[in-house]
């Protein structure tokens, strides 16, 4: 098949819908190929059916159009569905919407003649044959070609803790909470259940674990939860100070104090109150969620209206550092501010809080240190307690996906923990290989640019980038010659 002309968009999901979209609507693509095993996949994210799990970002935020933000607000109100632009929406609603989105521009690619298609296979390789030029290697020994290549898949395998790893497979072990189906269903009821992590995964496994009458023990080495917010505004009447923003030094080992004046200073600018009087600083989780939950019901949590926009102007820093300045800066930051960007709806947290007073959830601020099977899970602590459980659910995280990049292209099912050499990404997100003299027609986007823009986990960053990347690729040569032609195999 003649690659002029022709995107292939490895990933099915958020990122992948969000580029086939920008590519339709710029209409200079011939030919647009999505690579996905699954299909068109539902995310991790919204491939969920239980409404009790919501965004954590609001309606504003939740876009596949990145010039029309209010894209999905009105797609649910033609649903029937009212709600305002600060709205956390069950997650199923948002798969729902793409699904639309997706259907509507495959017909205006049709009616363009813009040849589309879904490939379900998985992307092994990518192997320049020439410039503008590019033989995508499948795991069934296939391959296609292509002009200019995106790569816009998630993140890869589950992260499973050093406790639970020699267990793998055994009865009552779940190395992920997704797809939750596949392990919720087979838990007798009541059962007791730990759940390991704390972070957003976590609370999923709470939710629907609680929900379904099981008692959760959750333990993470810092028992710290997500913050609690009510809204996650695009813009607010105020905004950080973008030049002292600017002037950052990433490399300086008080970058986060710094950070944390300009914050301060535009949140104080808001309604008037100190930072200080908007979080809770707790030691013990249960309390610290009690008082969080509190100030959101006052709405003395101002400094969610300056989330989008620190998170805009930290990615245009980061994308600009080099690496090793951009992991440093991330550690620096991350422990104090990591929960409040993906803190969780006021809904959510009152739920955890509910639970946890009717003594259904239990929070234990450190890893168990053994975990052996005695008719029932029984998990040690490092103080000696023990404590028994039915199952072990891991919701620790995913690992990020592994590049491995050599003269002869770009490798992409490089497994956890193998020896590989990353491609280097620039700012916009464009791959080079080693010894090449020019950077490749290959974007890493969404959860997949980490290499360049290391914070990259929402829909509305993901569309962005989708938009920023078409717009470089009108200037690909093969896109500027209207008379090319094609012969579609």
């Amino acid at each position: 098949m003649n690659p002029r002309a022709a995107v292939a968009i490895i990933g099915g999901s958020v990122t992948g819908v969000a580029a086939f979209i920008q590519l339709v609507r710029a209409g200079n693509a011939k030919r647009i190929d999505i690579i996905d095993p699954e299909g068109l996949a539902d995310s991790i994210a919204f491939g969920v059916c239980e409404d009790v799990l919501l965004c954590n970002t609001s309606v504003q935020t939740l876009s596949i159009l990145d010039d029309e933000p209010h894209d999905f607000q009105r797609y649910l109100q033609a649903q029937g569905i009212d709600v305002g632009e600060d709205a956390f929406v069950p997650r199923t609603w948002v798969a729902g919407y793409l699904k639309q989105r997706y259907a509507e521009y495959r017909d205006v690619a049709e009616a363009r003649g813009i040849v589309h298609r879904i490939v379900r296979a998985t992307v092994r390789h990518i192997q320049p044959v020439a410039r503008g030029d590019y033989r995508l290697v499948l795991d069934e020994g296939s391959e296609l070609r292509a002009c200019a290549v995106l790569v816009c898949t998630g993140s890869a395998a589950p992260f499973v803790p050093p406790l639970v790893s020699p267990h793998a497979g055994a009865p009552g072990i779940f190395s992920t909470p997704y797809p939750a189906k596949a392990w919720l269903d087979s838990l007798d009821k009541p059962s007791r259940v730990l759940v390991l992590g704390s972070r957003l995964s976590a609370v999923d496994s709470v939710l629907l674990l609680c929900g379904a009458g099981h008692q959760v023990l959750m333990a993470s080495p810092s028992g710290r939860l997500p913050g609690v917010r009510t809204a996650t505004p695009r813009r607010g009447a105020v905004a950080l100070d973008e030049a002292r923003f600017a002037r950052l030094d990433l490399e300086n080992p008080k970058l986060y104090w710094h950070l944390l004046r300009i914050v301060a200073r535009a949140t104080k600018a808001i309604n008037g109150r100190s930072l200080r009087e908007q979080v809770d600083r707790s030691a013990e989780p249960t309390q610290r969620l009690r008082g969080e939950v509190a100030l959101a019901r006052r709405g003395a949590t101002d400094w969610q209206n300056l989330l989008v926009q620190c998170m805009d102007l930290a990615d245009v820093k980061l994308r600009a550092a080099p690496p090793s300045v951009r992991v440093a800066a991330l550690q620096n930051c991350w422990e104090a501010v990591g929960r409040y960007l993906f803190a969780v709806p006021l809904q959510t947290a009152t739920t955890l809080l509910r639970l946890i007073d009717e003594g259904r959830l239990q929070l234990a601020a450190h890893l168990p240190t053994q975990l052996e099977w005695q008719g029932q899970w029984r998990v040690h602590d490092a103080q000696g307690r023990i404590e028994a459980v039915d199952a072990v659910v891991c919701a620790s995280g995913f690992h990020k996906q592994f590049f491995h990049a050599s003269r002869n292209g770009l490798e992409l099912q490089v497994p956890p923990a193998t020896p590989c050499t990353p491609p280097y990404v620039s700012a916009q997100l464009q791959v080079s290989l080693p010894g090449a003299e020019a950077p490749e027609d290959i974007w890493l986007l969404g959860v997949a640019s980490y290499l360049a823009a290391p914070m990259v986990n929402s829909v509305y960053q993901s569309v962005r980038q989708a938009r920023e990347v078409v717009m470089l690729l009108a200037e690909h040569p093969s896109f500027m010659d209207k008379h090319a032609t094609e012969a579609v195999a």
